[in-house]
């Protein structure tokens, strides 16, 4: 498996937007990725534009389909132009 942890900090006065492109983006890959074990966005109780996005894939080809896939590509770009993100993957070990 294949998991991500992304601290995404969310420009000011964009919090509606991000969360309506989150939620399309999730349908999305409810829709076309079956191999996506769960992508799930919290909110920071101390800073209400601060977010953390976990998500698991089953393998390397479900995680590929993720990067890649058609419908992503454009929520993407409109997501990554309204936050500062860093992002970290990791491989399951046990």
């Amino acid at each position: 498996m294949i998991g991500g942890e992304k601290h995404v900090v969310v420009n000011e006065g964009q919090e509606e937007t991000f969360l309506q492109l989150f939620r399309a983006l999730k349908s999305e890959m409810t829709r076309h990725e079956p191999g996506n074990v769960y992508y799930d966005l919290y909110r920071s109780r101390k800073a209400p534009r601060t977010y953390v996005v976990m998500e698991r894939y089953r393998d390397e080809a479900a995680f590929q389909q993720h990067q890649t896939s058609a419908y992503g590509r454009p929520l993407f770009e409109k997501i990554r132009a309204i936050i500062k993100i860093e992002v970290e993957y990791y491989d399951s070990v046990a």
